[in-house]
């Protein structure tokens, strides 16, 4: 097999040579393909504010820098539909709802601390900043996010209802203090 020698020179004047005729095709079509590529274009940008809204991104985005800035209408909402969620797999009364209460109450307790400004790698580390002066309950916060840890990695962890019940509790009394829930509303 002999090898392949390139002579750049024959190189560039066969790129040249093919210049000319492309440039009379492109200038003959030159407003269709212009257009062709303003319609792929908006084809394309109505595909991601699409798969954008689709997903949700802008939404929670928002709602996320409402909370931050502290405009409680939108936090409350998100607050109130939470704990609802909560109380209902907790009226459901099997063990599987009474594990996703805790859970869930576990991870709103996080997320309120996290928009607190608190940091750490974890539930625990954030916890470990903070006092009973800022959190009255912390000991039961503890122990009930202790149990949260329990549900997760012991799946064959078992909680009576009675128990959920209590933990559920702890986190309503933690949530009353934020004041996402109303003192009237049933822990």
């Amino acid at each position: 097999m002999e090898p392949l020698n390139f002579d750049i020179q024959s190189i560039l004047d066969a790129i040249f040579s093919f210049r000319p005729s492309a440039e009379s095709f492109f200038s003959d079509y030159l407003a269709w393909l212009q257009l062709a590529s303003v319609i792929i274009s908006a084809l394309f940008f109505g595909g991601i504010i699409y798969a954008v809204v689709k997903m949700h991104l802008v939404e929670t985005r928002v709602e996320r820098f409402i909370d931050v800035l502290g405009v409680s209408d939108v936090a409350k909402r998100r607050s109130v539909k939470a704990w609802q969620q909560i109380q209902k797999r907790l009226r459901a009364g099997d063990e599987a709802n009474l594990k996703l209460a805790i859970i869930e109450a576990d991870k709103i307790l996080d997320e309120i601390i996290k928009l607190s400004g608190y940091r750490g790698e974890t539930m625990s580390d954030r916890l470990k900043q903070l006092t009973p002066a800022q959190l009255s309950n912390l000991d039961g916060i503890w122990h009930v996010h202790k149990i949260r840890n329990r549900i997760v990695h012991e799946p064959e962890y078992y909680i009576a209802a009675a128990e959920a019940e209590k933990t559920i509790s702890v986190y309503a009394r933690a949530f009353r203090e934020f004041g996402l829930i109303e003192t009237t509303e049933e822990a």
